[in-house]
């Protein structure tokens, strides 16, 4: 199979290796917790090698030479990082190495040179970026099966093990039926905090995503725990819901932005079919990607961004917390409940360098509403 990569990382026959022996010994990764994710470091990391390697010059053996010097002392969490930077950007924001445990390691060889550390750790981070960038970049890669069930074991064994959720939990639903489904749409990485807090008496939750990385992950981590009232779906909502289910409560989590209008009135029109009579349609939204969008026009705004966050962003209507409140009535739902409020927050949760503040005004809202028959 032919892979497509930036020119740092290539797949021609010439290439020198990916990992060498002095890489391939993994000494940040003993005396580790947690030996399903060593175990997967390695197998992950031996299998990019059979893909890609560095060109074969001075630059690449250069390269090669620091990217193993990454690998010999980096840590288990590290598919994490990858997971996030290739799958999960959207969601996880800006991912740093962990230099703190890799230069317990490297010390030992730059005691006298701490300027030269320094050195090799921004080019550590740069190789790490660019490998990253290399498999989401390219479609082959991205969807490798084996990298995917590789990355979306580490994640869900990590989770299982530290219970250190990306997303922490809502308020669990108000429900009034508890024979009637719950289907909580495009859950993404808070799927994993929903099924840990899920309580036992509680119906069916239907968690449901489309993205690969997304719903192996939540299988296997499913599997952990050993929830049975707890199922997964795999489901592209914006192209083709389902039909054949029926639900009493359908939570809404920051995913409505993400469609065009259009979209969204066919969405909201699917929920009151799927929904039972006096089932709840749960809202929570922001115009927060509206924002960002509109203030990177100021390219000091724009500068500290994350790099390559803006492309996961879908431009949304000005105004789009009034119109979908006019768009969940005219589908035929009552409104039970609409909360809509400004914040302002300075944060570098959106920044490439951690500390880099920006400021952002959006806004947030809630909306609760039952279907009429």
């Amino acid at each position: 199979m032919t892979y497509k990569t930036v020119s740092t990382f290539v797949d021609d026959s010439t290439r020198l290796p990916l990992i060498t022996d002095h890489g391939r010994a993994f000494m940040g990764l003993e005396n580790s917790s947690s030996p399903e994710l060593v175990e997967r470091v390695k197998f992950f990391f031996d299998y990019l090698s059979e893909i890609l390697g560095f060109p074969d010059s001075i630059a690449g053996r250069a390269d090669q030479e620091c990217f193993n010097l990454l690998l010999r002392s980096v840590y288990p969490e590290v598919m994490i990082d990858l997971a996030d930077l290739i799958y999960a950007q959207h969601e996880r924001l800006a991912v740093h190495l962990n230099f703190d445990h890799i230069n317990i390691n490297l010390k030992k060889d730059f005691e006298k040179n701490s300027a030269s550390l320094k050195k090799t750790n921004q080019k550590m981070a740069q190789l790490f970026y660019c490998l990253a960038m290399t498999i989401a970049n390219s479609a082959a890669l991205k969807q490798d099966p084996k990298i995917i069930h590789l990355l979306s074991e580490s994640y869900s064994y990590y989770l299982y093990q530290t219970k250190n959720f990306p997303w922490e939990d809502f308020s669990q639903p108000r429900l009034i039926n508890f024979q009637q489904p719950v289907l909580d749409v495009a859950t993404g990485l808070a799927g994993f905090s929903r099924i840990y807090s899920w309580p036992e008496n509680f119906p069916l939750l239907v968690l449901s995503d489309k993205e690969r990385f997304i719903v192996d992950s939540l299988s296997h981590y499913l599997e952990l725990v050993g929830k049975k009232n707890v199922v997964l779906m795999e489901v592209d909502f914006s192209t083709n819901p389902p039909e054949e289910m029926k639900f009493g409560f359908i939570i809404v989590n920051k995913f409505l932005h993400h469609l065009k209008r259009k979209d969204r009135v066919n969405f909201l029109k699917w929920s009151w079919r799927v929904l039972e009579e006096q089932g709840v349609l749960e809202i929570l939204d922001t115009d927060l990607e509206h924002q960002i969008i509109e203030q990177s026009n100021q390219p000091e705004f724009k500068n500290k961004l994350t790099v390559g966050y803006l492309k996961t962003l879908v431009k949304i209507e000005s105004g789009y917390t009034d119109t979908l409140n006019f768009d969940v009535k005219d589908a035929g739902f009552r409104i039970l409940n609409f909360d809509c409020r400004e914040y302002c927050d300075e944060t570098d949760a959106f920044s490439q360098i951690p500390g880099d503040t920006i400021s952002l005004k959006f806004k947030g809202l809630e909306i609760v509403a039952e279907k009429l028959v």
